[in-house]
């Protein structure tokens, strides 16, 4: 199959999306099954009286069904019965006395995909959105391995090692996670080229107002996305790209118009920001109300942390057991 589809990319690039597109939209097209893992509530009363014994396939998948289900449940029924701001999920009534909920961060309240919660149902939703948030993943790394200059064929296999790597395959069970990470290829790839063409460019000066647009979105959608975490990893890395790319910069051309590319990166950044700014400034004002804050030593939090010896996690992913063949190794 993965032959077939490089073929018909290569004969036609403009293929090559749709082809990234395609494979992972295949799985909830045809299996008719839900992402949710509603099994994993049966370890939990008042289930567990009504299936005693049964025992769900991966417990560590809980997060789908136990949060993420029921805040996308909540935001459909608020939109639903709400008037005016009312329809806004600002604050969740159904925990406690209430809690703040848009301002937490991780509901992808705003984030455009997740119109798909709006017009399928819940059990459907969560596959296709999984499933084109993994096709963009590709997509994404496809365009960054042509841009930094990749053949066809290399940048194809780099979308399918991204799109299927461990790292996200394992991530599903987070969809404000993928929602968020699938955008730092896209990211890079404006950053290369906005340098690029000052190079190519030379002494001429350079306005690239529409890659600052573009770069902009970019940033803004992956705020929207709901992951707090990867707005600081995806400017992190993007940031040390930019360094280094404008170092070279530098060399080949001057100290004024290298800092002047800069100012126009650093816009770019600012202004993603501001398109994010519905989702970031909530949650910014919320942090310091966390209750979290001061509760744990800095010895605590690494008290937390993996042992050493999972370091052969890495290299033999199950070497300790799999909670999904129920069965662990205690060294």
């Amino acid at each position: 199959m993965i032959i077939m589809f490089h073929s018909t990319c290569v004969r036609r690039k403009a293929d090559c999306e749709l082809v990234f597109v395609s494979i992972p939209v295949l799985f909830p097209s045809i299996s008719g099954l839900s992402l949710l893992p509603y099994d994993n509530l049966y370890s939990f009363e008042p289930w567990r009286s009504m299936q005693p014994g049964m025992v769900p396939h991966n417990n560590l998948l809980s997060d789908l069904v136990l949060e993420n289900a029921v805040w996308k449940q909540h935001i459909l029924q608020t939109a639903s019965q709400g008037h005016g701001l009312g329809k806004l999920p600002l604050w969740n009534p159904q925990i406690f006395t209430g809690i703040p909920f848009f301002a937490a961060g991780q509901s992808s309240a705003f984030y455009p995909l997740s119109i798909l919660f709006f017009v399928l149902p819940l059990e459907t939703a969560y596959g296709w959105f999984t499933a084109i948030q993994i096709g963009l993943a590709g997509i994404n790394m496809y365009l960054l391995g042509r841009v930094l200059g990749l053949h066809r064929l290399s940048a194809f296999f780099s979308g399918l090692a991204f799109m299927f790597s461990g790292f996200m395959i394992v991530s599903v069970v987070f969809t404000m996670f993928i929602a968020a990470v699938v955008w730092l290829p896209l990211l890079l790839a404006i950053i290369e080229l906005i340098i690029r063409k000052q190079e190519e460019k030379g002494v001429q000066s350079f306005r690239p107002i529409p890659y600052i647009a573009a770069g902009a979105a970019v940033v803004g959608v992956m705020i929207l996305a709901g992951h707090p975490e990867l707005i600081y990893y995806t400017l992190l890395v993007s940031g040390a790209y930019a360094l280094v790319r404008l170092i070279t910069l530098w060399r080949a051309t001057s100290l004024a118009r290298t800092f002047k590319l800069a100012g126009w990166l650093l816009i770019m950044v600012l202004l993603g920001i501001g398109l994010g700014a519905v989702q970031l400034l909530p949650l910014l004002e919320l942090l310091p109300q966390n209750f979290r804050e001061g509760s744990a030593s800095l010895g605590q939090v690494l008290d937390w942390a993996w042992p050493s010896r999972h370091v052969l996690a890495m290299f033999i992913p199950n070497i300790f057991g799999n909670p999904s063949h129920h069965q662990w190794l205690d060294l």
